[in-house]
């Protein structure tokens, strides 16, 4: 039994020696996203166990909420870690896509013995949403007259899904965030930061592959939104996992 709602396809981790590739959504996502864009069944036909959750609040996992006072990314962590543990996951390569970059952040520092690669889409430095603590009063309030133009834009995200919780999805508006700096200049997992030619990170996206130790910065073509579509995108992150020496035992955690 596991605390969040999962999809999972391809070869389970138990009959490869290659790490499983967990795929996390961005805020007011789904995992259906990495399924329609077709990264689920590309890693399942490249060899990987692909597992896919709906974080905390959204779709399948709305009615898992994170604990008042606690850091969404960080909690959501260990209760990822928890269920991929039930699931008899003992490594697992991290792929996120613009803000849940920063739960992939709180995974690796959490378990980096677990985490073997970790890869960040459409994100850079910054922590958050344009307006986020705006369109958190929002969701929590209706009633709100909204003039914002970002705040709107996030109102119409977290309305996508009917089963969102708009609560849930308020607190990580609110409070997610980074890892600490230094806890991220202290992990040895390699790192691919990837980001398109027309997307708003871009610019700032070299920043956040110096805080890592053993990171690597690519370009393909696309803007926030189509960067995931891609296909030099997808052969970048393949050809990264394929880096993993699989003729050597990885770690326990």
């Amino acid at each position: 039994m596991t605390a969040l709602a999962w999809q999972r396809a391809g070869t389970p981790a138990s009959a490869t020696p290659r790490p499983a590739a967990v795929l996390l959504h961005a805020w007011a996502g789904r995992a259906k996203d990495w399924q329609d864009s077709g990264w689920t069944a590309g890693l399942a036909r490249a060899g990987y166990d692909v597992l896919v959750p709906d974080l905390p609040g959204h779709a399948e996992s709305a009615g898992v909420r994170v604990p008042d006072g606690l850091e969404p990314g960080a909690w959501t962590a260990g209760a990822i870690l928890a269920d991929l543990a039930s699931l008899h996951v003992k490594h697992l390569a991290v792929i996120a896509f613009a803000d849940a970059c920063a739960l992939a952040g709180h995974l690796a520092v959490r378990a980096p013995a677990a985490v073997v690669r970790v890869v960040l889409v459409s994100c850079d430095d910054r922590e958050g949403l344009p307006q986020a603590r705006e369109a958190a009063a929002a969701l929590r309030d209706p009633r709100s007259r909204i003039w914002q133009v970002e705040v709107a834009d996030l109102l119409r995200r977290a309305r996508s899904d009917p089963r969102h919780d708009p609560e849930g999805l308020a607190r990580w508006l609110a409070s997610g965030a980074w890892p600490a700096a230094p806890r991220l200049g202290a992990l040895e997992t390699p790192v691919l930061v990837a980001v398109g030619t027309e997307d708003s990170h871009r610019p700032r996206a070299p920043r956040l592959a110096a805080l890592f130790p053993d990171a690597r910065l690519v370009t393909v073509p696309g803007d926030d939104v189509t960067v995931l579509a891609a296909p030099l995108l997808r052969e970048a992150v393949v050809d990264f996992l394929s880096g993993i020496d699989l003729d050597t035992p990885l770690a326990p955690w």
